[in-house]
């Protein structure tokens, strides 16, 4: 047997040994906890009532001078229009696509590795072929 097939029996056998020994155990997680009642003093913490700020008028609480009219510019709308594309079309890569770029990488590993192993196997079984054994 090569050492190739017997490294797979390996790891067959201790991946069957440990899903079988891993049904026996009680489940667990998040989905079999029984729900837990906060405290008064715990709902405070985690929610805070706190004032909502006034938008319209941030200068009405602290007495500040508002900003000058010469710093004060109004947005064209080609402005308004680039901006509004530019969020539009950003696209941003989720957690299933970065699984599929990992996953996808590993597989091309395993691959070349694969393809790698089965040519030099190949090439040394030619050599071994083709080479002058002397008659016995």
């Amino acid at each position: 047997m090569s050492p190739f097939a017997s490294f797979l029996l390996l790891l067959s056998s201790l991946a069957l040994l440990s899903i079988a020994r891993g049904q026996g155990r009680a489940p667990h997680g998040i989905a079999y906890e029984s729900p837990m009642a906060f405290s008064p003093s715990a709902y405070e913490f985690f929610h805070p009532k706190t004032k909502e700020p006034d938008t319209k008028n941030p200068c009405a609480a602290s007495n500040c001078s508002p900003l000058p009219i010469a710093a004060e510019v109004e947005a064209t709308k080609a402005v308004e229009s680039k901006v509004s594309t530019q969020q539009k079309s950003g696209h941003r890569l989720g957690a299933g696509g970065i699984a599929g770029i990992v996953f996808g990488l590993a597989f091309a590993v395993l691959l070349a590795m694969g393809v790698f192993y089965v040519l030099n196997t190949r090439r040394a079984n030619a050599n071994r072929a083709t080479s002058v054994q002397p008659d016995a």
